[in-house]
């Protein structure tokens, strides 16, 4: 099973068959869902999804990227329940969700006053080719 969201599957489907495709972003942003799919990054420190830089901010690992820098959403100003999922958007709020998938132990709460944060290596996207 792949990572990719439907547009990003799209866009895959459209570059091959039509040789057509969005531009790529300049930034990528990173966020959280909890497990009523509800976005949950504006209910930490940072305020909303976390900017990253495409280019310098990730790293090329196989058939797959993760982050190469820490992301840190900050400290949570409230408790949150039931965190499960990470995803990448193109834009800081709505845009094209790119890709998501639950992390590591979810569902899983984050007590107001802690800090969310992923080190580098720590958030891995797979774009499987036909031998994984």
């Amino acid at each position: 099973m792949s990572d990719f969201s439907v547009y990003t599957a799209g866009q895959v489907a459209d570059w091959m068959s039509q040789g057509t495709i969005a531009a790529a972003p300049s930034n990528l942003f990173v966020t959280v869902f909890d497990n009523t799919g509800t976005e949950r990054a504006s209910d930490f420190a940072a305020g909303g999804r976390v900017s990253t830089t495409t280019g310098t901010d990730w790293s090329i690992v196989n058939t797959g990227f993760e982050n190469a820098a820490e992301v840190s959403f900050g400290e949570a100003t409230a408790d949150i329940t039931g965190l499960q999922d990470i995803a990448l958007f193109d834009a800081s709020t709505g845009g094209n969700e790119i890709a998501r998938y639950p992390l590591s132990g979810a569902p899983f709460d984050v007590s107001d006053g802690t800090t969310l944060s992923f080190p580098a290596g720590n958030i891995t996207f797979d774009v499987q080719d036909r031998t994984e």
